[in-house]
């Protein structure tokens, strides 16, 4: 599978991060390894979890999940080969692990959480601060002003 053919209009996603985050389409992430391409995709809304082994034109699903849970692991065996792909996923990031017979040989990692500073100026990057504590602000602004309500019309 070409990566850069087939996958080229992905957002989150470079030469260097083989990752894509998508709150519509999910986390999906690619490992070439052994003349294989490992695919994995994690549902945001189902929990599900798929990994795919493709070699060649064949592609082969491997392990199929539903999961809930911050830490996933799914193993399967392929030409003798025992793998295992571990998805993690925490508040504002996301991490798949490959490894075989053991071993890590591959990982890839998302991070959306934090504050960014440009490193030329160290200033902060007041936009991407905005828009990343305006959901936050706003439902506790929300959780707070029905609390003050139902505070106020019991007392």
């Amino acid at each position: 599978m070409n990566h850069n053919t087939e996958h080229n209009g992905s957002t989150n996603r470079s030469e260097n991060n083989r990752m894509k985050i998508s709150l519509s389409r999910g986390t999906e992430t690619w490992f070439d390894v052994d003349d294989i391409t490992i695919h994995v995709w994690a549902s945001t809304w189902s929990g599900r979890e798929i990994v795919t082994v493709c070699q060649g034109q064949q592609k082969r699903v491997v392990s199929d999940k539903r999961s809930w849970r911050l830490t996933t692991p799914h193993e399967f065996e392929h030409d003798g080969q025992h793998y295992r792909v571990v998805l993690l996923v925490g508040f504002g990031k996301a991490a798949v692990e490959l490894s075989r017979n053991g071993v890590l040989i591959d990982s890839d990692e998302i991070n959306k959480s934090g504050i960014r500073i440009d490193p030329a100026t160290g200033k902060l990057d007041w936009k991407y601060a905005l828009k990343e504590l305006a959901l936050p602000l706003l439902a506790g602004l929300a959780v707070g002003a029905g609390f003050g309500y139902l505070a106020g019309v019991v007392l």
